[in-house]
């Protein structure tokens, strides 16, 4: 009997993935239900899209390394200027149907870990530019903010 060389399950697996790979050219993070305990509003969030080129960055998604306890100074009734004082500079501010929005992202280190995890945070502003409301996309952010 004459042997035929099969290739090992490793490596079959490995070829499936490849080729699924190839064949995926574009992954969107669009599987994000909205949390009514942080972000009751049910405000909009951009989503970071990735070509398959891109997936040689180590992220997508970067933020500003910050303090959990900082977020306690943002209330309703606070001015633009105070929220610069605390946040800095939002990284994209647009008109939304609740207000002006200002839109962040920060990154916490886990507790316990050296993992950092980074969060997604929206200041809603009424027409007397006093904050409205702010909120969190991810529950496991506000998690991290301190009461």
């Amino acid at each position: 009997m004459k042997k035929t060389p099969h290739a090992s399950p490793t490596v079959a697996a490995f070829a499936l993935a490849a080729a699924l790979l190839g064949a995926a050219t574009h992954v969107a993070a669009r599987d994000n239900p909205v949390d009514p305990v942080s972000n009751p509003d049910k405000l909009d969030y951009r989503d970071v899209e990735a070509r398959r080129p891109d997936f040689k960055e180590p992220f997508l998604r970067d933020g500003i390394v910050s303090r959990p306890e900082h977020f306690r100074e943002i209330k309703p009734g606070i001015n633009q200027a105070q929220v610069l004082a605390v946040l800095g500079q939002a990284l994209r501010q647009q008109r939304g149907a609740l207000g002006t929005e200002w839109d962040y992202q920060f990154k916490f280190q886990m507790p316990q870990s050296a993992n950092y995890l980074v969060c997604q945070y929206k200041v809603v502003f009424d027409d007397g530019q006093t904050v409205r409301s702010a909120a969190w996309r991810r529950r496991q952010c506000l998690d991290l903010i301190p009461h």
